[in-house]
């Protein structure tokens, strides 16, 4: 038998890491080649720039989609008193199924106004996030300039309900305000709408994030030129003050107003995201798969829910997969809208189109996916097919629930 030498077992084991990059790179369910490009998808849509939805039509899909979502609120319509037993019915909800009873109410809340001067969790209990990538008591991150209506003073936490979501939020990242100030930043009258998926602003030396569809009240004046100034809240001694800080108006991460309603901002939205790291409830300065798609609706001035099950419940229905074949889920996914939501249990997706084999592609921030039983994290958004599989081995066509849709 022939002796192995030093450059035969180099040979080999440099054979088995390409043969097991092979199996890993075949393993993965992202697509990075062109089809992972918004050009590639804007390319196959000669009318993609046609308008979908007027803003009439807008305001009156999210009137549509308030009336059927249990955690969102028109703050314009608030009330300034609500009775103990309300409350209490929102902190359960919220707490879900942490809830302890710890703050109970016994008496009517008179609402207090305020507005988020930074970026801050949400929490289910009043409690900072410790770290943990997947923590069980994150619900979601809020944008600065968002008005909330606080309900509990606990101390270092207050109880909030903002415009798509209730919960405890660290009193640091909010400023105390009247009900006049406070419904300017619900719904402003001349504002700016942050079109990258994340948008830095200075200020007081302080770098503050806002994400992808975030509204940031604007000053008019004919004393501008080629800027906005924008009105940013600050605190003092937990006051609401605001900054006029400028901005040119040819920043290429902001728009005057909502993006157009069009099948090319769908996908060209949603690729300012590719690649970004999966953000559990928010963490990590970044978005899960509900919050990607929510992000990307409210650049168009849509407001649908903040949880995938909320936005599958609110959103007008194209598909629901009842007693379906997989040929037929795949025919009725390719007839979906571009930018249409897919959902399966505890997951939502984007619909991009049919690649030029035909084959529906979706882009969505994704956790983990199974492969031979095996749960692999991949954690970042990414474009892939709908044949990925969850722990039990089903393919995600196989699994979808429904579709939900933007249009009437």
């Amino acid at each position: 038998m022939k002796k192995c030498t030093a450059t035969d077992k180099f040979l080999i084991i440099g054979i088995l890491i390409l043969m097991m990059s092979s199996i890993c790179n075949a393993a993965t369910i992202e697509i990075n080649d062109s089809r992972a490009t918004a050009e590639y998808w804007i390319n196959r849509n000669p009318n993609g720039d046609n308008i979908l939805m007027t803003n009439q039509q807008i305001s009156q899909l999210n009137k549509e989609i308030l009336s059927r979502d249990n955690y969102s609120a028109d703050l314009s319509k608030y009330p300034s008193t609500i009775s103990a037993a309300r409350v209490n019915d929102l902190i359960k909800k919220a707490e879900g199924k942490t809830y302890k009873g710890n703050h109970n109410v016994v008496n009517d809340v008179n609402v207090r106004y305020a507005v988020t001067i930074e970026r801050g969790d949400i929490r289910l209990q009043p409690i900072d996030w410790t770290g943990d990538i997947y923590d069980s008591l994150q619900g979601t991150a809020i944008d600065p300039a968002e008005a909330v209506a606080v309900l509990i003073d606990s101390g270092n936490f207050v109880f909030v309900q903002s415009r798509s979501y209730i919960g405890w939020l660290n009193k640091n990242k909010i400023a105390f305000t009247n009900r006049e100030t406070w419904l300017n930043y619900f719904n402003p009258k001349n504002f700016i709408v942050v079109t990258a998926n994340k948008k830095f602003i200075e200020v007081d030396g302080k770098n503050i994030l806002f994400q992808m569809g975030a509204k940031i009240p604007i000053v008019t004046s004919d004393s501008y030129d080629d800027i906005f100034m924008m009105k940013i809240p600050t605190s003092i001694n937990g006051q609401l003050v605001e900054k006029n800080i400028p901005i040119a108006m040819y920043d290429n991460d902001i728009n005057e107003n909502f993006l157009a309603c069009t099948k090319n901002n769908f996908i060209r939205q949603a690729f300012k995201f590719l690649g970004d790291i999966y953000g559990w409830g928010g963490l990590q300065e970044s978005v899960d798969c509900s919050a990607f798609v929510q992000n990307v609706y409210r650049s168009m001035g849509i407001e649908i829910p903040r949880d995938a099950d909320c936005q599958e419940n609110a959103m007008p229905i194209f598909a629901v997969f009842n007693d379906v074949t997989t040929a037929e889920r795949f025919d009725i996914v390719s007839r979906a809208p571009i930018g249409s939501l897919l959902f399966k249990p505890g997951h939502v997706m984007m619909r991009l189109g049919n690649d030029e084999n035909n084959n529906p592609l979706i882009i969505h921030s994704a956790s983990s996916y199974y492969v031979s039983g095996e749960k692999i994290y991949i954690r970042k958004v990414i474009v892939s097919d709908l044949h990925y599989k969850n722990y039990s081995g089903i393919e995600t066509i196989d699994g979808l629930k429904g579709i939900g849709f933007y249009g009437n």
